[in-house]
């Protein structure tokens, strides 16, 4: 339970505009992140402490925003209710401005690399790229974990006052894995030193490294850390070879986010990835729970803090009506003051974004594939390099005479494929050259002697268009996949057989409205899910 819950109980009581039914509408959805396992009517009840009758209504609520799904077995959550978390993500900068340095981290180590925050008393992981290890810690973005049991904790406690320090170490509930002489012991000397490790105290088995970022005033507003197995490296190689590369990290993060000449980088602001909701809409729906996720949702890379007024004309509702949501939501924890505006705080993350480690990319990308295969009568396709072979990763088709026998985890020779052909042009050349010799194929197979001159053709006008090349009578046309930092993950096609679509058309429609479909989905790709 949030620190904030009795604080939030009391206002219940006694102030008038707090919204008590958005405080139980939270707590359903928390419920629902908190489980893999879908909920029945019942479990909901048992868990928040309401009626049954109230339980059902406020799943039935959730599941018309799109962000829960009901089945024999009860409600679970959908890849929609990620939306809520990208609030956090897209109006913060610090988890953008710090990745490509975590990304260089990586490269660098071959270890894990992460930004955390600090929030009440806890450390949430913001940004995190992850080494291609077997054996890593169970954290994705959205993670969250005791504050004072971590390296990058230690280094954000270290912010605090020494009053303020105390008051969080008392709040910390009594337990054998806590000694708050130890825990101040640490803190003070990740102050003294700037940097600080967690030696398989969270995690039997990881070891990790961690230094502060500091905003020009010199208060620390994040950590970063690098986290590895302890049978891989030692205390030794932590202190002496990360931390040089963490501070330096730390130094270039800092200069993206707070230039000492001009503004900073701008953001490209994206149109949020909106849960699909049913058309009509039921007349059990909580409406004080919409408003109060409508506003959540309303933050992004354009408004990453708002005032009421601006609150109030962003989700269309009366400015009293926005000031008892945000206020309630306030006293939550879920949005903080910042002068007469307000922002999204990292316990946001909370509501639902503990999905992302069990979704895949056919999960998140299912809804939008089905939908265009209908649109367009075809099949379309999402696929990722696996060295010099094209590995499908989801699938729909339209219903059709014809079937093309590939199914998810299907491989093929990338340079035969429109999807490959994009992944490929995309290569840095040392990388393209090092997976064909690792595939054996120096040249490509009939019909692409020359596959230098294909990719850079198809780099050039980003897209590719092959015909009958990987299967006689099979026509497709594919783009790439990028998230929201233009980071190519993937490539999705459409195919058809030739008989059903003329050569021209390919170009002139399919290829449209795959770019389209490629733009939405943008903010479907999120850092964290599986290919």
């Amino acid at each position: 339970m949030n620190a904030s819950m009795p604080v939030a109980a009391e206002l219940a009581a006694t102030d008038p505009d707090y919204v008590d039914s958005l405080e139980r509408g939270l707590s359903v959805l928390r419920a629902l992140s908190a489980r893999e396992e879908a909920l029945s009517v019942a479990d909901v009840a048992t868990l928040v402490g309401i009626t049954r009758t109230a339980a059902r209504r406020f799943a039935l609520t959730l599941e018309y925003l799109g962000y829960a799904s009901q089945s024999a077995e009860g409600y679970r959550l959908t890849p929609g209710v990620l939306e809520i978390g990208d609030a956090y993500l897209r109006s913060n900068p610090l988890p953008d401005a710090a990745h490509p340095h975590l990304e260089e981290l990586v490269r660098e180590v071959g270890e894990t690399a992460s930004l955390t925050v600090l929030h009440k008393q806890r450390v949430y992981y913001a940004a995190r790229v992850a080494a291609d290890r077997i054996v890593t810690a169970n954290i994705t973005v959205g993670t969250s974990v005791a504050a004072h049991s971590t390296a990058t904790g230690r280094v954000l406690l270290g912010d605090l006052t020494p009053d303020e320090l105390e008051d969080y170490l008392s709040s910390v509930e009594p337990g054998p894995g806590f000694d708050p002489d130890y825990v101040r012991k640490r803190i003070e000397e990740a102050r003294g030193r700037g940097w600080t490790m967690a030696d398989q105290e969270l995690t039997p088995g990881i070891r990790s490294v961690a230094v502060p970022l500091r905003d020009p005033e010199g208060r620390i507003v994040a950590a970063l850390n690098i986290a590895a197995h302890a049978t891989r490296v030692d205390a030794e190689v932590l202190e002496n070879d990360f931390v040089p590369l963490l501070q330096s990290a730390s130094r270039r993060t800092a200069a993206a986010l707070w230039p000492t000449s001009g503004a900073a980088p701008a953001r490209s602001v994206m149109a949020p990835a909106t849960a699909a909701r049913p058309k009509a809409r039921p007349s059990d729906v909580i409406q004080s729970v919409e408003r109060g996720l409508s506003i959540l949702t309303a933050f992004d890379e354009g408004h990453p803090a708002m005032n009421l007024a601006q609150i109030s004309a962003q989700c269309r509702l009366p400015r009293s009506a926005a000031r008892r949501f945000v206020l309630t939501l306030a006293s939550l924890g879920y949005l903080e003051q910042q002068g007469r505006s307000y922002a999204p705080t990292p316990l946001v993350l909370e509501l639902g974004y503990s999905l992302v480690s069990r979704l895949s990319l056919a999960d998140v990308a299912k809804p939008r594939l089905e939908g265009l295969a209908r649109k367009l009568g075809a099949s379309v396709s999402i696929g990722v390099l696996d060295g010099m072979n094209l590995r499908y990763v989801a699938r729909a088709s339209a219903p059709s005479p014809l079937i093309v026998n590939i199914r998810p985890g299907t491989r093929v020779p990338a340079e035969r494929t429109a999807m490959g052909q994009v992944l490929l042009s995309l290569l840095p050349s040392a990388a393209l050259e090092d997976a064909k010799r690792s595939a054996g194929r120096d040249r490509a197979a009939d019909g692409l002697a020359d596959l230098e001159v294909t990719l850079a053709a198809v780099r050039e006008q980003g897209w590719s268009y092959v015909d009958q090349l990987l299967e006689a009578g099979i026509r497709a046309v594919a783009v790439p996949l990028r998230n929201r930092r233009g980071e190519v993950v993937a490539a999705m096609s459409a195919s058809v057989h030739e008989a059903t679509t003329p050569d021209r058309d390919m170009t002139e429609n399919f290829l449209p409205a795959l770019r389209d479909a490629a733009t939405e989905f943008t903010m479907d790709l999120r850092d964290g899910l599986n290919a």
